[in-house]
């Protein structure tokens, strides 16, 4: 998988965090193990010089037209999700250190691809709020 970022991306934001708009390809190998919260394509903060996520969305449609993404913040493949503690009363939400991108077959997110599918020559967009 590949990030390519837009140009003037990352660039600071209003809060002290970073926009950034990436066009994020998927794997070259899906990973489904049957299990949704042990499948996806897991993105780190990291792998766009980010310490954590405050916000990542998508558009969804992929490059192609022909499948949908849906994006799960604090997940990772290896069954963890929602990995951020609920924040007191009065606190700022968490940071997110990962995301799971699910990748699917169709817009209407009958189902989702297959363990071990080619995915390289889709792109989404992802729009991400970070610090």
């Amino acid at each position: 998988m590949a990030n390519r970022f837009l140009a003037y991306y990352p660039c600071p934001n209003e809060s002290g965090g970073y926009d950034i708009l990436v066009d994020h390809d998927g794997p070259a190998s899906y990973v489904n193990t049957g299990t949704f919260n042990t499948s996806g394509d897991q993105i780190n903060a990291s792998d766009f010089g980010i310490g954590g996520f405050e916000d990542i969305g998508s558009d969804m449609l992929t490059s192609d037209g022909t499948s949908v993404c849906e994006i799960v913040p604090g997940a990772t493949v290896a069954g963890a999700t929602n990995l951020a503690t609920q924040p007191q009363a009065g606190q700022p939400g968490p940071l997110f250190q990962t995301a799971v991108i699910h990748w699917y077959n169709s817009p209407t997110r009958t189902t989702e691809y297959g363990n071990a599918s080619v995915l390289s020559a889709k792109t989404i967009r992802l729009r991400i709020v970070g610090r």
